[in-house]
């Protein structure tokens, strides 16, 4: 695995948060992609979901899954989703993980001990792009920085 600087930007998204067991993060995003394919709105582009870490609760997290969609939205008040113009972060660590490269975590380990080395706040929620490559699914992981520090010498 290897970190990259990045943006991130997307347009146009359909959004849901949700606490999720860690092991079953993946269907509210499948859940989600196919609620907008059934409701007739064209998806443009790969589900991404922000993961936030709950402080009492370490077998769970904070989700928020998100799909852009080809144009703007109009969601009814009541409805559990929301509609997001856009999500632009313009500096971020990255790193893409498959399978082959072990527990997530290991991956999240990397961008922290990346991170500490050269002086890098991060934010606690890191988003994740869910991408289908040849029928596996494989993560590009961004850490949003927010400030980078001085190195003392």
């Amino acid at each position: 695995m290897k970190i990259q600087y990045k943006a991130l930007s997307l347009l146009n998204l359909i959004s849901i948060t949700q606490i999720v067991k860690k092991e079953d993060w993946l269907l509210p995003a499948i859940a989600l992609r196919n609620q907008v394919v059934h409701n007739g709105i064209y998806a443009v582009g790969p589900v991404l979901f922000k993961y936030q870490p709950l402080d009492n609760e370490p077998e769970y997290g904070e989700y928020t899954y998100s799909v852009p969609v080809n144009e703007r939205v109009k969601l009814g008040e009541n409805s559990a989703y929301e509609y997001v113009d856009g999500l632009i972060i313009e500096e971020e660590l990255s790193v893409r993980f498959t399978d082959e490269d072990g527990d997530i975590e290991e991956a999240y380990n990397l961008i922290h001990e990346f991170a500490e080395q050269y002086h890098i706040k991060l934010d606690s929620g890191f988003y994740h792009v869910c991408l289908d490559v040849y029928g596996e699914m494989w993560l590009d992981i961004y850490a949003p920085i927010i400030e980078v520090g001085e190195t003392i010498k």
